[in-house]
């Protein structure tokens, strides 16, 4: 009875424990399968906005790519969602084996002690037992252990019976939830058709970009040059600062004020928000060659942020401005003071700062510009610490 007992609460536990982890596993994944859908949804937004363009460019092949990887990271996030089901259920079946044999050896227990009761209800034997007790103590200590043993076997009974009852029923709703998640992997895999014909226009597009290969190299030229002049720009603002400190006789750099930003800056690493309300990073940080256009070499100091038409940038945290500018053939960018941090915001027009201005977290700096013949919206975002340039992937928000 002692073992039997033990083996229901370590059943009993073992389910508790594994529905809970199941269930995170499985409520996890569904966060990140919504999110990849808003994604994919988003990167479709940003291609529709292009439609009538007048100019192919290396950005739209780049989308085309981030939807691709979307769309199969979905496919991927169901099919862990069904085996993690089948996990579930297969383990609930066997703990509902194992509680079934338990409840079959009660029963086994339970009905021979009835049958006997019966059995022997009018026998000499019965009677001997009950009236072979030394005193009247001991028999009602006798006809009570028989009821105690009775009520216990039946309430084991009916707790394995209860048990294996809410088994089957957690069964029967996974069963149903794995069916559901099986059906939606196949309307997935039915859409491969649909990733196809993507395939086939990124490859339209593709053939055309290599058409124009010199084109393209002299407009990632372009980007870099002006990457070049921006970093110059931002060097030549953190020296000004620099100077004005000293002629201050100011043995310090910042303020205290400034210290208190600077540090809680660098405690938000991760966790800053987009410079962007809503983007998708077309161009990331660094040194590397595109995916497809393998001639091609990107260099990139920042980030290039596709957003839709009519889209602000924002500050990712309070600060100063310390300059707002244009270079010859470009549009507005604003740069922001954030103790010894910088960031920089490129490709603006009707900003809405001014240098020495005070701004908020989440504050709208100005409308990111849209170009006509490509109908891309595409902000140029870099984060410094005094001179030296980090990748803002690392710094903002996942």
């Amino acid at each position: 009875m002692i073992m039997n007992r033990f083996l229901i609460s370590v059943i009993a536990v073992f389910i508790g424990f594994q529905g809970l982890f199941s269930q995170e596993s499985i409520e996890k994944i569904k966060r990140n399968q919504e999110n990849t859908l808003k994604e994919i949804e988003y990167a479709n937004k940003l291609l529709l906005e292009t439609q009538g363009k007048t100019k192919e460019s290396l950005n739209e092949l780049i989308l085309i790519n981030h939807r691709l990887n979307k769309r199969k990271e979905y496919v991927f996030g169901i099919e862990l969602e069904v085996n993690v089901l089948s996990a579930i259920i297969e383990e609930n079946l066997n703990a509902s084996s194992a509680l079934q044999v338990e409840i079959n050896k009660i029963k086994k227990v339970y009905g021979q002690l009835i049958y006997n009761l019966y059995k022997n209800r009018n026998s000499y034997y019965r009677m001997m037992y009950l009236l072979a007790a030394e005193n009247m103590n001991q028999f009602y200590k006798r006809v009570r252990i028989i009821r105690i043993y009775n009520k216990y076997l039946r309430s084991r009974r009916d707790k394995l019976e209860s048990l294996r009852e809410e088994l089957l029923k957690k069964n029967v709703e996974l069963e149903e939830l794995r069916n559901q998640k099986d059906a939606l992997a196949k309307n997935v895999k039915r859409e491969s058709s649909q990733i196809e014909r993507e395939i086939s226009a990124k490859k339209v597009l593709l053939n055309q970009l290599k058409k124009k290969q010199k084109d393209i190299e002299n407009e990632i030229y372009e980007k870099e040059r002006t990457a070049r002049k921006l970093g110059n720009e931002l060097r030549r603002i953190i020296e000004e600062e620099r100077k004005k400190s000293k002629s201050s006789g100011s043995k310090e750099l910042l303020t205290p004020e400034e210290k208190i930003i600077s540090g809680d800056f660098q405690k938000n690493e991760g966790r800053l928000p987009w410079p962007t309300e809503m983007g998708v990073i077309t161009g990331k940080y660094g040194e590397h060659q595109h995916p497809d256009y393998k001639s091609v070499t990107i260099r990139n100091d920042g980030v290039y942020i596709s957003t839709t038409k009519g889209g602000f940038a924002r500050s990712i945290f309070k600060g100063i401005v310390s300059r707002v500018f244009s270079i010859p053939g470009e549009n507005y960018t604003v740069i922001i003071k954030h103790g010894d941090f910088y960031t920089l915001y490129h490709n603006l027009i009707n900003v809405y700062v001014k240098a020495g201005q005070s701004v908020n977290t989440k504050e709208n700096l100005g409308t990111v510009f849209t170009n006509e013949n490509t109908r891309e919206t595409i902000l140029y975002f870099q984060i410094w610490k005094e001179t030296d340039r980090m990748d803002p992937e690392i710094w903002l928000a996942h």
